[in-house]
């Protein structure tokens, strides 16, 4: 399954949910849940509800990074709280030149999980290369 429109169809069908429930249950269309699915809608920017609504990591379900499963926040097991326990354990400050720990923090607990996702995806990506 690489593409977002066969993950989300597996996800949904393992969930035992049609078309229309799942649209209901995230607040979309039917027609919306149809586009991503057959991909003409490429931007998932419902991404967080899909992936909660349907219990599935958000990383996987946007890249097909990380497992499928989630945990029972409907986010990834590996979950960063609060922001002094990023920064306590980093000696050098802050990691990211792209953006800064307030851009960071203000986003969503939601949009903060997709991104610790993908880096954890990545980094473990990274160390099985070497």
């Amino acid at each position: 399954m690489n593409l977002f429109s066969d993950r989300l169809r597996y996800a949904r069908r393992q969930r035992g949910l049609n078309q229309q429930e799942l649209a209901q249950a995230c607040g979309l269309s039917q027609g919306a849940i149809s586009n991503y699915e057959n991909g003409s809608r490429k931007s998932a920017k419902d991404l967080v509800a899909l992936a909660q609504v349907l219990r599935v990591n958000a990383a996987w379900l946007a890249y097909g990074t990380g497992p499928m499963e989630a945990d029972e926040s409907g986010l990834s097991r590996n979950r960063i709280s609060q922001p002094m326990a990023i920064m306590r354990g980093l000696p050098s400050g802050w990691p990211f030149t792209g953006i800064s720990a307030d851009e960071y923090w203000a986003l969503s607990h939601a949009e903060r999980a997709i991104i610790e996702d993908t880096v954890i995806s990545l980094t473990q990506s990274f160390q099985r290369k070497r």
